[in-house]
């Protein structure tokens, strides 16, 4: 079998495990929370570009499916074509071999096969147009500045390019990959026109996201730039350390100790190589891991944002394992068999624990706080919670205690993305949030396609304990006359309690104050 047919067959196991994933679990608070995107097209959202939304909104085919594997589709099917991409990369880089194990080094990611591959994510498009920029970057190093083909593959540069920050801002790191290859081996790159009109595209593909942002004073900017700014932060080696070992974990350990080894073998060994195509790969890959690793010393980072730089580096034990004479004739190295394994087992057991661990993995075991700081309840309960609150909401209805439509209160763009999904998928009821944007995120905006609250008006507050604030809830108490006792349930997995949902009637609406 050639490569092209391996990698084929790679594709179609792992793309049918993936839809598996993708069945076993609920949608998380983030990608339910993208979801609701799909809900009204944009050009631009508060907390990301808009692809991610088109995307979902594609394979749901116009949200005519509601169900978790077509919400998911698009990050399954982006995967299979990133694993293609890759391989094209290290062929063109060295040889069909460097390929193939760059392919089964892609694979076995938890960052692209599981985190982006089998969940929904901006990232997952995002990954589409960060290898093929890479790989066009890669190319442009071959040719000179007069070749008929350098100024068609800028072009297509700076349509990925901007296909990439339309998916997350990242993307904007394959410009500075651009730039620095520019500055430090090609300034000859200058006297090409294909370059500013790689430029100009990029523009004019991004411009709705400055367009959106001038309109609302820019308060994505200040918002994500508050984040992540280290100004009035001071070091913290702990969560430095924290945020290192999530990296490693979510490369997959191996693969991220054979960039490693890779790395220090090429800088040993003269081995024949293309140098400007490594180049350009650390160009892509290290400002962004740097830039990361730099902001944790000073604020909570998550580990996929640097995931688009670590897919790249796959390339150099690809080349390295290529090689090797022992290599030669075998179609999976042991290394990559053991790194494949750990990739299903984390997938597996991710599976398990969000399904079946009893109880709550949070030090908050019982109180209004039951679960907090369980990250696997984002993917539980809400589709068992959604039938309970139907049901309490028709006999509601039907008992004249509340009024038919009446909507339903949130205070944080998390839990209020379930609930959109799992509940008022069944009842139909609009959702209403109260409080900032930094609560709020997007539903801050779609309160103005809603209908709003009168005074007078009652509505519905749904609040999961691990979600509980204090502060947010009275904020909802203070904008309403009263309510009724709440509506409790307890939900349990392995037998043990590990989520409370109070469902409290308001009454009377009194207005913003």
């Amino acid at each position: 079998m050639n490569y092209p047919k391996r990698l084929l067959l790679l594709i179609t196991i792992f793309t049918a495990l993936r839809l598996l994933f993708s069945c076993a679990t609920e949608l998380g608070a983030d990608e339910a929370y993208y979801w609701t995107y799909a809900l009204k097209l944009q050009w631009n959202y508060f907390d990301h570009p808009p692809i991610v939304g088109w995307l979902i909104r594609l394979t749901t085919l116009n949200l005519l499916i509601h169900n978790e594997l077509f919400v998911r589709l698009g990050a399954v099917i982006c995967c299979g074509v990133c694993t293609w991409l890759i391989f094209k990369i290290g062929n063109v880089i060295h040889n069909e071999r460097a390929g193939w194990f760059v392919a089964l080094l892609y694979t076995s990611s938890i960052y692209c096969s599981i985190r982006v591959g089998a969940n929904i994510l901006p990232d997952s498009p995002q990954m589409i147009f960060w290898l093929a920029g890479v790989l066009i970057l890669v190319k442009i190093t071959r040719l000179s500045n007069c070749s008929p083909k350098s100024n068609l593959l800028w072009c297509l540069f700076g349509l990925t390019a901007g296909l990439c920050i339309m998916c997350k801002i990242h993307g904007s790191f394959l410009w500075l990959a651009a730039l620095l290859y520019l500055l430090l081996f090609s300034r000859n790159w200058l006297k090409n026109s294909g370059i500013y009109l790689a430029a100009i595209i990029t523009l004019v593909i991004i411009s709705p996201i400055v367009i959106w942002n001038i309109q609302n004073n820019f308060i994505s900017y200040q918002f994500h730039s508050s984040r992540v700014s280290p100004a009035g932060s001071g070091i913290d080696l702990l969560r430095f350390i924290k945020a290192i070992l999530q990296q490693i974990g979510i490369c997959n350990p191996i693969n991220f100790f054979l960039i490693c080894s890779s790395g220090v073998w090429l800088y040993k060994r003269k081995a024949v190589v293309d140098k400007k195509a490594i180049i350009i790969i650390l160009c892509c890959s290290l400002p962004l891991i740097l830039t990361v690793i730099f902001l944790s010393l000073f604020r909570e980072t998550f580990p996929h944002w640097s995931g688009p730089a670590y897919s790249s580096l796959l390339i150099l034990p690809a080349i390295h394992l290529a090689s090797a004479p022992k290599n030669q004739t075998r179609i999976v190295p042991k290394v990559l068999k053991w790194a494949l394994a750990y990739m299903v087992f984390i997938g597996s057991l991710q599976i398990l624990s969000t399904n079946f661990f009893p109880g709550a993995l949070s030090t908050q075991q019982e109180g209004p706080k039951l679960g907090s700081g369980d990250l696997t309840l984002d993917s539980y309960g809400w589709k068992d919670a959604g039938e309970k609150i139907d049901s309490l909401y028709r006999s509601d209805v039907a008992k004249n205690i509340m009024p038919n439509g009446a909507p339903i209160i949130i205070t944080n763009w998390d839990s209020a993305a379930a609930i959109e999904f799992y509940v008022t998928n069944k009842t139909k009821q609009e959702v209403i949030g109260i409080g900032d944007v930094a609560d709020l995120h997007q539903y801050y905006w779609t309160n103005k396609y809603k209908k709003q609250l009168r005074r007078g008006d009652c509505a519905y507050f749904i609040v999961p304990s691990e979600t509980f604030y204090f502060r947010t809830s009275n904020l909802v108490y203070k904008n309403f006359a009263g309510h009724n006792n709440p509506f409790v349930f307890y939900q349990y997995r392995g037998g043990l309690p590990c989520r409370l949902i109070s469902v409290y009637r308001m009454l009377g609406y009194l207005g913003d104050r």
